[in-house]
């Protein structure tokens, strides 16, 4: 269906819906719009369209220049105003400031038109460029995600691929001028398709990551969120507020790393593929706190590795594991480190110092 064929119900229901907020709105009025609404299955929709649109318009707070439209629009008579009439409702917007001061000219038409009438004009105004926009703004999110024991990979309409790990959960909204995720669970990477005029935004936990056309992983674990570039360049900075608090430019090999959503961010230098290592199903780490490879090491397996003793927790260790065997990896630690394994039955393993020796 091309523009014009869209066009027309859009500005249709516009001048319909401006109408029906008017005070003087007949009965016969209501019927015939009835028999318009029934009379095609795109009448319906566009006017859903375009109430959602003045719905929207209604959470403004009352403006001057608002009110002058309404006031152009209602003076032409049918709930339309054209480009020169709106540079003309413009300049009696100072018109209005005097009105709110001025008993003599609170007789204007415009003062006694509500807000939801007035929103409907201001639909009017610009139905072919209003309604669209915000109909692509208001599309649903799309959801994707991973079973807790199997990852998954997601091929995005704009060509774009995301590789989710386990039990991971991203939204995801395409407009037309941005391409917008939200990773609500889990740790996600991300293969994006290049594209200038539409950024690819990823937010986690108050931190948004953007590129063009790139790859990176974000990471969301409880409240501390990690964003590693592989490849490209990506602008992570602050998501809570207008204008960001901070903001860090990525070169591959990048990471930075925020809790809590708070404060300035700590930055570090590592081998991507290392952090990345978990979608060939291995475990690769290289001077990793021990702390952090048994919570890497228990995202895959159901034997989980727990630390008795909290003195180990910045030991740091190297090694390359196979994903998904807890008990396994456990042993191969014990064997090059100074710490004892104790099974403390089927889902759980604890890791403690040896007492002959000292850790270092």
């Amino acid at each position: 269906m091309g523009k014009d064929s869209q066009a027309e119900p859009l500005q249709a229901a516009a001048r319909w819906y401006a109408r029906l907020g008017a005070p003087d709105c007949s009965a016969e009025e209501q019927a015939e719009f009835e028999r318009w609404l029934s009379s095609d299955a795109r009448h319906e929709n566009a006017f859903a369209s375009v109430k959602r649109a003045a719905e929207s318009l209604t959470h403004m707070a009352p403006d001057p220049r608002l009110a002058a439209l309404a006031d152009a629009a209602l003076r032409e008579g049918d709930g339309s105003v054209s480009v020169d009439r709106i540079s003309r409702a413009r300049s009696r917007s100072e018109q209005t400031k005097r009105a709110q001061t001025n008993p003599l000219e609170t007789n204007r038409k415009w003062v006694r038109v509500p807000l939801a009438l007035a929103a409907s004009v201001l639909v009017a105004i610009g139905v072919i460029r209003l309604v669209p926009e915000l109909e692509i703004r208001n599309t649903p999110s799309v959801a994707y995600e991973a079973a807790p024991d199997k990852a998954r990979v997601v091929r995005l309409s704009d060509g774009s691929t995301v590789q989710l790990d386990l039990a991971s959960k991203i939204e995801v909204q395409m407009y037309r001028d941005e391409r917008r995720i939200t990773l609500t669970a889990g740790r996600a990477y991300f293969k994006v398709a290049h594209d200038t005029s539409r950024p690819f935004a990823v937010t986690a936990h108050g931190v948004r990551t953007v590129a063009l056309g790139t790859e990176f992983q974000v990471d969301q674990d409880q409240n501390l969120v990690t964003v590693t570039l592989a490849e490209g360049s990506v602008l992570v900075s602050d998501a809570n507020g207008t204008v960001p608090s901070w903001e860090e430019k990525l070169l591959p090999g990048d990471q930075v790393r925020m809790k809590d959503g708070a404060g300035a961010p700590e930055r570090h230098t590592v081998n991507p593929a290392h952090v990345i290592s978990w979608m060939q199903g291995r475990h690769v780490f290289d001077h990793t706190p021990l702390a952090e490879a048994v919570a890497e090491i228990n995202r895959y397996s159901d034997r989980k590795l727990r630390l008795g003793d909290p003195s180990l927790a910045d030991l740091q260790i190297g090694g390359n594991f196979v994903a998904g065997n807890g008990a396994l990896i456990a042993s191969s630690i014990a064997a090059a480190l100074p710490i004892s394994v104790v099974e403390a039955g089927p889902k759980e393993i604890i890791l403690f110092r040896r007492h002959d020796q000292a850790l270092h």
